[in-house]
């Protein structure tokens, strides 16, 4: 069962959004890989336009300690620069910087980023190595949010998501991950991906 640390309803308007956390959706098949950009600056040129959630998925990875403290929080874990070790991955329908990963997502002040998604996992040092790992498990935090048309948004937080995450393959500059039952409509992260790690 999945569990939700903390989940935001927004308000676009005065017409209020829900978002129902439990849904089901995905790709048919897998993107491309994606290779960050390790740009210093981000501005909202680099969010790319989106339409239906069906764009290309970018990820990145980075270190616990590569993490800029108070960039990044989850509900009910310690942050990821405290856990140095700890694997951080960044999804998302927008172009991701390894300087930035986080993207500025805001109901009612992003606008023009309608459409724009972020799905971000902190992985602890045990379990990361190859293998096939449950994210409903506690210990494994996440972070998400979306910016829907008409301005409005959903987020969430906290230990334990459905779905599973398996890291087929890793080395020091990049990892292969499948992702299974983890995405829905509005976050659709279900896929395989070749990850380069930020900082090599």
């Amino acid at each position: 069962m999945m569990v939700l640390g903390a989940m935001a309803v927004m308000n676009s308007g005065c017409e209020e959004i829900v978002f129902n956390p439990i849904q089901n959706g995905g790709w048919g098949s897998p993107p491309a890989p994606m290779v960050p950009d390790d740009g210093d600056e981000v501005d909202d040129d680099d969010v790319d336009d989106v339409d239906d959630g069906a764009s290309a998925v970018h990820v990145i990875a980075l270190r616990g300690s590569d993490v800029v403290p108070g960039s990044l929080y989850f509900t009910g874990s310690p942050p990821p620069w405290e856990t140095p070790d700890a694997l951080v991955l960044y999804f998302s329908n927008a172009v991701e910087q390894c300087a930035q990963p986080v993207l500025d997502l805001e109901a009612g002040v992003d606008c023009d980023k309608a459409g724009t998604w972020q799905f971000i996992l902190m992985i602890p040092p045990e379990l990361n190595e190859p293998g096939l790992i449950d994210l409903s498990a506690m210990h494994i935090p996440f972070s998400k949010t979306v910016i829907f048309s008409g301005c409005g948004g959903a987020s969430g937080s906290g230990p334990g998501h459905e779905g599973t995450l398996e890291i087929v393959s890793s080395d020091e500059t990049s990892l292969f991950v499948k992702v299974r039952g983890a995405g829905d409509e509005n976050w659709p992260v279900d896929g395989d991906y070749t990850v380069q790690r930020c900082g090599t």
